[in-house]
């Protein structure tokens, strides 16, 4: 039997699954997915994280189960998901042992039943793995539900460079378990609001390109925000729009958090750089295509020190870019 399957098998007492602030739908999917099962074990178990859940994801089953994340409450085991370690919760997390299901690459480890699968396609997907392998009877259409619409974000809709045959073969799984693939696409990329594309097109405004083309940028201020009276969660996938100019290899979006001094950085490639990189150099990480960060400092002085260390990136894959 696999350790980690072994050890929740055979878990007491009050277990906690919670991901990352900032929750995503493979943050939020893995959870509750999790969640449910283990209920359905029979296990003492709650969800909870820090932040509250995005609107676009409100259609989740067990959605109204999911607790606000408070220091104070004490677990025998905590299960960490789709976080490279307990630190990205942004609040203290209380327990006797915790254990990590993630697929991103480093971070912290915390014993022998943390499950970590850096090629994996997302966290849902080992999810969905381990669960077929302990009790696949018991995986639901709400189940399913949950763990397919992680795998369907986190690969852009099966066009990142994560996709393989195996993201196809598990969403047909899924898809046979009860998860209705049309029904979770309108959900979560067809309910926009007004205030986002407002927002979305005060941002685009903001788009300047950089290196011949290869580098473009986005920014959205906390003024922005409240012109629009949208919340920061509505950004999701604004990068992309970056990123899919024709010739640009490396996109970034700025966006100002409340102290007014902090921006959080979404960067996106298309392959051949390594955005991962970049990231970790200003302390985040992520994916190869995928990856974030927080800086702190002016807006012309932040962007500025992501161009340079793009450029760096850039330089290491040889494009031909005129004076550099």
């Amino acid at each position: 039997m696999i350790p980690i399957i072994d050890k929740l098998e055979r878990a007491t007492g009050k277990i906690l699954v919670f991901t990352h602030e900032n929750p995503d739908a493979d943050g939020i999917g893995s959870m509750l997915g999790l969640y449910r099962f283990l209920k359905k074990k029979g296990k003492n178990v709650e969800c909870a994280m820090k932040d509250p859940v995005p609107e676009i994801l409100d259609f989740l089953p067990e959605i109204n189960n999911i607790k606000t994340l408070q220091g104070k409450d004490q677990y025998d085991l905590a299960i960490l998901v789709d976080a490279a370690g307990v630190f990205r919760a942004g609040t203290d997390v209380n327990a006797k042992e915790f254990i990590r299901i993630d697929h991103h690459i480093g971070g912290e480890f915390y014993g022998g039943y943390d499950t970590i699968d850096t090629t994996a396609p997302s966290t849902t997907y080992i999810i969905a793995n381990l669960l077929k392998e302990w009790d696949e009877n018991l995986i639901d259409k709400e189940i399913a539900t949950c763990l397919y619409t992680g795998l369907i974000t986190d690969t852009g809709s099966f066009r990142h460079n994560n996709v393989d045959d195996r993201a196809f073969d598990m969403a047909k799984f899924l898809v046979k378990k009860g998860a209705d693939p049309s029904y979770i696409a309108k959900m979560v990329f067809d309910r926009n609001k007004l205030s986002t594309i407002k927002l979305l097109q005060e941002t685009l405004s903001t788009l300047e390109l950089y290196e011949n083309g290869k580098i473009a940028s986005l920014i959205i201020e906390r003024k922005t925000l409240e012109k629009c009276n949208a919340k920061e969660e509505e950004t999701e996938g604004f990068v992309n729009y970056a990123r899919s100019i024709n010739g640009v290899e490396v996109a970034f979006i700025m966006i100002q958090k409340e102290d007014l001094e902090t921006w959080r950085v979404s960067l996106r490639g298309k392959g051949n750089v390594d955005v991962r990189n970049i990231a970790s150099y200003f302390g985040g990480g992520g994916h190869k295509d995928a990856a974030g960060c927080r800086i702190k400092g002016e807006k012309e002085e932040v962007k500025q020190k992501l161009i340079e260390r793009i450029t760096e990136e850039l330089k290491k894959t040889n494009f031909a870019l005129q004076n550099v």
